[in-house]
């Protein structure tokens, strides 16, 4: 991973709010960690050609995303800075974050 940046796919149903609020709280999360990494947001549909390394969305599109990126985390609340921490650490630490 060091010498790869890491990818990161924030996604939603449809691609428009929500996702990209998901995506401005995980890149506030990761300067306050002093990672760098790309993040973009998307629709669901079109999560499973990105080529990302992390995937994180509701937990309702979890059955839909599987199998779309290495790991695809749920996110139970987007502005929860703590929450997407965590689960961040988790991932980094190389434990399966649920």
């Amino acid at each position: 991973m060091a010498d790869k940046e890491l990818f990161i796919l924030t996604v939603c149903g449809v691609g428009m709010g929500s996702s990209l609020v998901l995506r401005m709280y995980v890149e506030d999360v990761l300067k306050e960690m002093g990672l760098k990494a790309r993040v973009e947001a998307t629709e669901v549909s079109m999560a499973a050609g990105s080529g990302a390394d992390i995937i994180m969305a509701s937990p309702t599109l979890m059955e839909v995303l599987q199998g779309a990126a290495p790991t695809v985390i749920p996110i139970f609340n987007f502005t929860d800075t703590k929450e997407i921490r965590a689960k961040l650490e988790e991932y980094l630490a190389g434990r399966n974050p649920s």
